[in-house]
C-alpha cells in the first residue's frame, strides 16, 4: 500500500514543508512539499539523509541506565536495558528528593532542537514543579544576531530580505544556499538575482558554495575572473608576493588578493576575502564613504539643513559634525554615528585591518548605495556570535539604515506574524514552593556583572547555555534533563562540559542516538524523529511569508521510542502524582484537552496530539464547529494539507511613507535607545556609572561610542608566535542541526562543500601556507590551540586565505554511532571537533557563545 503523509523537516531553522511517501507502512521517499509558496516545493540535498536517520540501527530502542557510577571520555557507562516505568522512577524519585528538600531550583532542563509544542515540557513542568532553569540552544545559535539587529530596528528576530527586487547585497559571513535558514528558497532566488543583474558581494573569510555561485555568475557574463573581482584564484598564487610573508593579524598577509590598480570588480558583486573578525571595520569604512560622498537616502534619513554636506568638509579633518545642522527624518542618530567612530574610518584604514583593497570597499559602497532602498546588508552568526560581536553586527546592518531599505521593496523586511497560541498560564497550579524556587536566580549567571544577557533590549533576561558547565561545577545543578541536545560535541569548550558531568550527581538524556552526552549520562530515553514519528508543528519563514507545517506519524515509532516532549513530560507527570504531587498531570488533564471533544489526553501522545490542535486552532478552525467550539473534519483537512501560510509581505515602495518601527524613538536607530535602557540597568544592579557598563562586559567602547554601531577589534586567543595561524569555522549543508554525522549520505554529500574531501575530515589550508609547513594534501595533520587539540588531514586549497586555516563544524563524534566514530566501542573519533579547540568566550551583551570571527589561533603540525 502506498500513500503520502506531509510533514516537516527540521535538519536547520529552514524547517522546510515535506512530503514522506509510505510503501508497506516504510518511508521510501522525502521530497517537498509544493503546496509552499514559500519554498515551492524546494528543499536542499541534505533532506535525504533523513531516512538514513529514521532507520538507522544505531539509534538507541529502549531506554538504558547506567551500571557504572564512574564517569568520564573513555569510561564504559555499562548501560543495561531497563522499562520505561523502572527509568521514570527513579528519575520522578529524584525530582520528589529535591523538592522535599527545599530545592527543586536544583533541577534543570535542557532543549536542542524542538516542535512549537515544546512548552509543556520545557514551561508547564519547570513553573509547576519549581525551578527557573529551564535552557534552550539559542544562545549557542543566533542571540547576538538577534541583539545587533533588534538594538536598532526593534525587531529581536531573524530577518527576511526581498531577493525578487534587490539589485544589491552583501552577506556578512552569510551562505545562504548551504546554510543560515532559508535554504530552498535562497537556493532559487539567489541565481535568479544574480542572472537579473543584482550584485552580490560574499564578505566571508573562505570561498563558501554561495561566493563560488556569485563567481562563477560574473565569469558568464565574461565581466572579470574571479581574481580581478577580489577573489582568489589559483592562478593568482603565482606572483603575488605572498610567499615572504608570514601569517599575523595585519592585512599584510592578504594584499596578494588585491586586483591590479586598473582592474575593478565587476557589478555583478564578488568574493570579497576578509580577515576574520574584521567585518565591522570594512562596514565602517563603507558607511563613511555613503556619508561623505553624499550617497546616503535622503528621503529615509534626512539632511543637513542648508543642503550642504558638512560630512566631506569634515572628512577632510577626520573631526565632528554639529548635530543641530542635520535633520533627520526617519533614523536617529547618524550624525552620533560618525561623530564617535566614521569619521576617521578611510577605506585605506579599513584596508589595513581587513585586508580588503581600498578601491574594492570604495565600489561595494558606490553600488550598495546606487541602488537605494533595494539594497540590503545581511549579516549572520558569522559576523555577530564573536567575542564583540554585537557591535560588528550592529555596523554591518546599519548600513540598510543608510540607504532606506528598512521595510522597503527590495530591501530588508520583517516575517509575518503567526497566531498560534500559547497554552494556558500554569499560575492556578503553582504552590508556593514551586513560587519561591521559581524566583531564586537562575543557575548559569548568578550575579555576573561580566554578562549583560539582554533578551529582546531587557538586560539579564536571556539564559546563557553554555554556563551550566560552571554551575554545575559550582554545585548548583543536581538535576539535570536535556533533550535533543549534545553539549559536550556542540559547545564551545567542550572538554568543560566533559569535566563538568562528570561530577553531576544525575543526568537523563532524552535522545535519538547514544552520543557525548549519552556517555555521562545516568539514565537514557529513547526520541522518536521528529519528521516520521510525532505530533509537532514548526515554523518556517521563507520568501516573505510565513508558515505553520505540521509534523506527524507516519510509520511505526522506532523501538520503545516516545515524543520527547508530549511523552516524556506526561509519563513524568504521572509518576510525580502517584508521589504526592499532582499539579503537572492536573494541568495537562484540564488545559490540554482535546478541543475538539473536550477529551482530556490519557498519554504522552494524546497530550502531544490534543496540544498541537489547541495550539493551532486559529489557522484551520471552522465556522461551522459543532457544540465543543472545533470541527473534527476541520482538523482532518488541515492535516492532509500539512501546512498553513500567511501572503507575502509587501515592501514599502519608493515614494511611501515608513511606518513607525519598534523602537524608543519609532525611528531606526543608529544611536540605540535599547541598548542604553539596558547598560541604565546593568549599571543600576552593579553601581557603576552607567557609562562604563560596556567596559563590564570587555567592549573598548565606552559611553555614546558604546551606544553606536562602531568597529572593536577582534578578540584572539593564543599568542601569534607560539600559534600562528588564524582558525575559522563554518557549517556543512550536510549538517542537519549536527545530527547527521552517523548517516552514510551525510559523508558522501561533504563533496558539495568547497574544499571538503567525502568520507574525510580536512582543515583547508592556503597552498602558500601548505608549502612553507612542508605538507601536501592528505597528510595527516594535529590542530592545536591554547584550549585543545585535533588530529584530522590537511587540505591544499585556495579558497582560504593565507594565514587562516578553515575547518567545517560536523565531525570528530567519539560517540555518536557506528558511521560517525571511527571506533564507537573505544570512543575513538572520526575526525576532530572543532569544539575541542575553540575555547569557551562570549558574545557579552547578549551571552551568545563565540564561535565565529577568527576567537582562536592554531598551530598545524604533522601528525
Amino acid at each position: 500500500m502506498r500513500r503520502v503523509v506531509t510533514s516537516a523537516c527540521q535538519g536547520c531553522l529552514s524547517n522546510c514543508p515535506v512530503q514522506v511517501t509510505i510503501e508497506d507502512e516504510r518511508a521510501v521517499r522525502v521530497r517537498g512539499n509544493a503546496a509552499s509558496a514559500a519554498t515551492g516545493g524546494g528543499v536542499c540535498p541534505a533532506l535525504a539523509i533523513t531516512l538514513e536517520q529514521e532507520y538507522d540501527p544505531d539509534r538507541v530502542a529502549m531506554p538504558l541506565r547506567r551500571r557504572n557510577p564512574r564517569k568520564g571520555r573513555g569510561v564504559d557507562p555499562q548501560f543495561e536495558p531497563v522499562t520505561w516505568d523502572e527509568a521514570l522512577d527513579e528519575i520522578a524519585d529524584r525530582m520528589m528528593a529535591l523538592r522535599e528538600a527545599g530545592h527543586p531550583e536544583r533541577f534543570a532542563l535542557a532543549k536542542g532542537r524542538s516542535t512549537g509544542i515544546n512548552e509543556v515540557l520545557t514551561r508547564v513542568l519547570p513553573e509547576i514543579y519549581g525551578t527557573p532553569n529551564s535552557f534552550n540552544h539559542d544562545s549557542i545559535c543566533a542571540d547576538a544576531e538577534k541583539l545587533a539587529t533588534g538594538a536598532m530596528d526593534g525587531v529581536y528576530d531573524y530577518h527576511d530580505y526581498d531577493w525578487e527586487h534587490l539589485e544589491c547585497a552583501i552577506l556578512w559571513g552569510a551562505d545562504p544556499i548551504a546554510s543560515n535558514r532559508q535554504k530552498a528558497y535562497a537556493r532559487r532566488a539567489l541565481p535568479e538575482a544574480l542572472r537579473r543583474g543584482a550584485a552580490v558581494y560574499v564578505v566571508d573569510p573562505r570561498r563558501s558554495m554561495t561566493a563560488e555561485l556569485v563567481e562563477r555568475e560574473a565569469r558568464r557574463k565574461g565581466s572579470a575572473s574571479a581574481g580581478d573581482s577580489g577573489g582568489l584564484a589559483a592562478s593568482d598564487a603565482g606572483g603575488s608576493g605572498l610567499c615572504d610573508l608570514s601569517p599575523c593579524d595585519s592585512a599584510a598577509h592578504v594584499s596578494g588578493l588585491r586586483a591590479s590598480p586598473a582592474a575593478e570588480p565587476p557589478d555583478a558583486g564578488c568574493w570579497v576575502p576578509v580577515v576574520p573578525g574584521t567585518d565591522g571595520a570594512l562596514a565602517s569604512a563603507i558607511a563613511r564613504v555613503i556619508l561623505v560622498e553624499g550617497l546616503w537616502n535622503r528621503d529615509y534619513v534626512g539632511d543637513f539643513k542648508d543642503g550642504e554636506n558638512l560630512f566631506a568638509e569634515a572628512a577632510q579633518l577626520k573631526g565632528a559634525v554639529d548635530e543641530a545642522f542635520f535633520q533627520e527624518r526617519f533614523t536617529h542618530g547618524v550624525c552620533a554615528w560618525w561623530n564617535e567612530d566614521l569619521f576617521d574610518k578611510t577605506p585605506e584604514w579599513a584596508e589595513a585591518e581587513t585586508g580588503v583593497p581600498a578601491s574594492l570597499i570604495v565600489r561595494m559602497a558606490r553600488t550598495f548605495a546606487r541602488a537605494g532602498q533595494r539594497s540590503v546588508s545581511w549579516i549572520s552568526p558569522g559576523v555577530a556570535m564573536s567575542a564583540r560581536g554585537l557591535y560588528s553586527g550592529m555596523a554591518c546592518y546599519a548600513l540598510n539604515g543608510l540607504v532606506g531599505s528598512i521595510g522597503a521593496e527590495g530591501g530588508v523586511l520583517a516575517f509575518p506574524s503567526l497566531p498560534v497560541k500559547k497554552l494556558p498560564s500554569t499560575e492556578p497550579y503553582r504552590d508556593g514552593a514551586a513560587r519561591r524556587a521559581c524566583s531564586s536566580p537562575r543557575v548559569d549567571i548568578p550575579q555576573r556583572a561580566d554578562f549583560l544577557c539582554a533578551k529582546a533590549g531587557r538586560a539579564h533576561r536571556a539564559p546563557v547555555t553554555n554556563l551550566i558547565p560552571e554551575a554545575i561545577e559550582g554545585g548548583r545543578v543536581d538535576m539535570l534533563v536535556a533533550y535533543w541536545c549534545n553539549y559536550p560535541f556542540s559547545c564551545t569548550g567542550a572538554s568543560r562540559w566533559e569535566r563538568a558531568l562528570e561530577k553531576l550527581p544525575f543526568l537523563v538524556h532524552v535522545t535519538t542516538h547514544v552520543s557525548e552526552m549519552s556517555q555521562f549520562a545516568d539514565i537514557v530515553l529513547p526520541a522518536r524523529h521528529h519528521l516520521f514519528e510525532t505530533w509537532g508543528f514548526a515554523r518556517c519563514r521563507q520568501n516573505k511569508r510565513s508558515s505553520i507545517v505540521l509534523e506527524q506519524p507516519c510509520v511505526e515509532a522506532f523501538g520503545e521510542s516516545r515524543n520527547d516532549e508530549a511523552g516524556v513530560a506526561f509519563a513524568l507527570a504521572e509518576k510525580l502524582a502517584r508521589r504526592g504531587f499532582p499539579n503537572v498531570l492536573a494541568y495537562y488533564q484540564r488545559e490540554c484537552a482535546d478541543p475538539c471533544t473536550g477529551v482530556p489526553p490519557t498519554s504522552g501522545d494524546e497530550l502531544a496530539e490534543y496540544v498541537l490542535k489547541a495550539m493551532t486552532a486559529p489557522l484551520w478552525q471552522s465556522g461551522d464547529a459543532d457544540g465543543v467550539g472545533v470541527s473534527e473534519s476541520a482538523w482532518g483537512d488541515f492535516l492532509a494539507k500539512g501546512i498553513w501560510e500567511t501572503g507575502p509581505v509587501q515592501g514599502r515602495r519608493v515614494g511611501e511613507t515608513p511606518s513607525p518601527l519598534p523602537t524608543p524613538s519609532g525611528r531606526f536607530e543608529l544611536e540605540s535607545g535599547a541598548l542604553r535602557r539596558a547598560f541604565e540597568d546593568h549599571a543600576l544592579r552593579y553601581g557603576v556609572d552607567p557609562t562604563d557598563a560596556s567596559a563590564l562586559l570587555g567592549y573598548e567602547a565606552r559611553g555614546r561610542k558604546s551606544l553606536v554601531p562602531h568597529y572593536e577589534p577582534p578578540v584572539r586567543e593564543g599568542n601569534e608566535r607560539e600559534f600562528p595561524f588564524i582558525f575559522s569555522q563554518h557549517r556543512s549543508i550536510a549538517n542537519l542541526e549536527g545530527r547527521s554525522a552517523n548517516a552514510p549520505l551525510y559523508h558522501k554529500l561533504k563533496r558539495l562543500d568547497p574544499g571538503d574531501e567525502p568520507g574525510d575530515d580536512v582543515v583547508k589550508i592556503n597552498p602558500i601556507d601548505m608549502e612553507r609547513l612542508g605538507l601536501r594534501s592528505g597528510d595527516a595533520v594535529r590542530v592545536s590551540s591554547p584550549e585543545g587539540s585535533i588530529v584530522v588531514r590537511a587540505k591544499a586549497w585556495d579558497g582560504a586565505l593565507p594565514g587562516v586555516v578553515v575547518k567545517c563544524y560536523g565531525q570528530g563524534h567519539w560517540a555518536y554511532g557506528h558511521v560517525a566514530s571511527r571506533d564507537f566501542e573505544q570512543g575513538v573519533s572520526r575526525g576532530g571537533n572543532n569544539n575541542e579547540i575553540v575555547p569557551p568566550e562570549w558574545e557579552r551583551a547578549s551571552g551568545a557563545t563565540a564561535r565565529h570571527g577568527g576567537l582562536v589561533r592554531v598551530r598545524i603540525e604533522r601528525a
